[in-house]
């Protein structure tokens, strides 16, 4: 019963439970969770935005970089007029770029140019060598990505970039490796040239990315400098090559969102806790009558409804647990002369008398005897732990209480029956035990009804060959 109770409204408790708890905790970890999920997801937009900025920056130098002419005239023979006009001056003159520089397959200067507006800054007053060898990483990692084999037909850009900040100023430095676009110039040695880049990032860095993605409190500092609860996206290197890490503060919607609900959600978690109660109380007495409604439609399932013995249904079932336990008789019986009672009698008379016949077999045999009514007047009993002759004895003193007169109706009446017994060996089957025993009642009915017979091991018929099934009474 309580466990019927349980499993009628464990559930229902236990998600007003959770439910419950999960309000009540939620401002310990859901708002923080659902703060942090935030932070991250606007941590990794601002890193991509800056990646998807420096790729647009990288991808318009391949306008330079990816040229057979730009090959003949720096690799084949250099041209230094060629090389300002079409590199240096073109460069600062179409984009933000503000110094160039070319570096040759040994990495040396082969031409710089500094435009004359930076200058006097402090990142381009340094000179053409500090500002290139500032590229020193971004060089290597293009040296080894252009040992990859390339596709035929145009080349994809090989650059790599980084931002560096110096003082108050920041700039984006670029490493793009030359390459021959239709092939009409090819590289005198295995390594090109490298065009290199610097473009300063107008206004403080801060301002530049914080006003680009709508940041709150931007400020750019060494990684060590940022406090834990800001959100953070690392976006430059120092002039010491530290790490410098953009960083704003982050959203919070979860808890703003926590702190405007509370009142409802103590309304809520009110109207739960007197709901849940009133839940239980109700589901006690439902609970009670669907286990009473269990039992029966369990018991109409499994049991003959007249006479209230196990039905065919749990016959195999009980058989097989039987037989796994030990030695087994089988017995198959049916009444002699229930067909003329019932005829001269009427069927509820027939039915009465179905019933006397349960109530002395049930009388008549042991405790650990399973009986079966099959159907009609036909009945089963598997006997457990009993040898055949006792059996047999057995099966006699239910006939000799079976004959006994029976007062039905005004009328009395006497009934006899047929036994056929059928010793279960190791390995036989529920059908093959009953067929056997099936074969033996219709020889002790053939030998004049009334009788006891058991099913000989040597000369039994093959059930399935050569005995007729049996036709049982539908409903009876």
């Amino acid at each position: 019963m309580r466990f019927v109770h349980f499993k009628l409204v464990g559930p229902a408790v236990a998600c007003v439970t959770l439910l419950i708890l999960g309000m009540a905790t939620f401002s310990y970890y859901g708002a923080a969770r659902i703060d942090a999920e935030a932070r991250q997801r606007q941590e990794a937009l601002v890193e991509r935005n800056i990646a998807f900025w420096t790729a647009d920056v990288e991808f318009s130098l391949t306008a330079w970089t990816i040229w057979d002419e730009a090959i003949a005239k720096l690799d084949n023979h250099f041209d230094f007029e060629w090389t300002d006009r079409n590199i240096g001056a073109s460069l600062i003159g179409t984009s933000r770029t503000r110094f160039t520089a070319v570096l040759d397959a040994g990495d040396a200067i082969l031409y710089s140019r500094t435009d004359d507006s930076v200058k006097d800054r402090p990142f381009f007053a340094r000179g053409s060598a500090s500002i290139v060898a500032d590229t020193a990483l971004l060089v290597e990692d293009v040296r080894m990505r252009e040992q990859v084999p390339r596709k035929n037909g145009i080349p994809d850009p090989v650059v790599s970039s980084r931002i560096e900040v110096l003082g108050d100023e920041a700039v984006l430095l670029s490493a793009s490796l030359f390459q021959p676009d239709f092939g009409t110039a090819k590289l005198k040695a295995s390594r090109a040239p490298i065009l290199i880049t610097a473009m300063p990032i107008s206004g403080s860095l801060q301002n530049f990315f914080g006003d680009r993605f709508l940041l709150d409190d931007a400020h750019i500092t060494p990684l060590s400098m940022v406090a834990p609860d800001r959100a953070r996206a690392e976006v430059a290197i120092g002039a010491e090559g530290e790490v410098e890490v953009l960083s704003w503060r982050s959203p919070a919607p979860a808890a703003d969102v926590l702190y405007q609900a509370l009142p409802l959600i103590v309304t809520v978690i009110v109207v739960l806790l007197v709901g849940g109660f009133l839940m239980v109380r109700v589901s006690q007495s439902t609970a009670r009558t669907l286990v009473e409604r269990e039992k029966q439609m369990r018991h109409a399932a499994t049991h003959d409804f007249l006479t209230g013995l196990a039905n065919r249904s749990l016959l195999e079932a009980e058989y097989t647990t039987q037989v796994a336990a030990g030695a087994l008789t089988v017995v198959c019986f049916d009444l002699d002369g229930f067909k003329a009672i019932n005829d001269s009698h009427g069927h509820a008379v027939g039915d009465d008398l179905l019933k006397v016949v349960a109530s002395r077999l049930m009388s008549a045999t042991r405790d650990a005897d399973r009986l079966f009514r099959l159907g009609g007047d036909e009945f089963a009993v598997l006997m457990p732990g009993i040898s055949v002759s006792d059996a047999e004895a057995a099966c006699r003193r239910i006939s000799a209480l079976l004959r006994e007169p029976m007062s039905l109706a005004g009328s009395v009446v006497a009934i006899g029956a047929s036994f056929g017994l059928s010793e279960v060996e190791h390995g036989t089957s529920c059908d093959a035990a009953l067929n056997a025993a099936d074969a033996a009642l219709y020889q002790a009915k053939a030998d004049g009804r009334g009788g006891v017979v058991t099913a000989s091991k040597r000369s039994l018929p093959n059930p399935v060959e050569d005995t007729p099934p049996r036709k049982v009474a539908a409903g009876r």
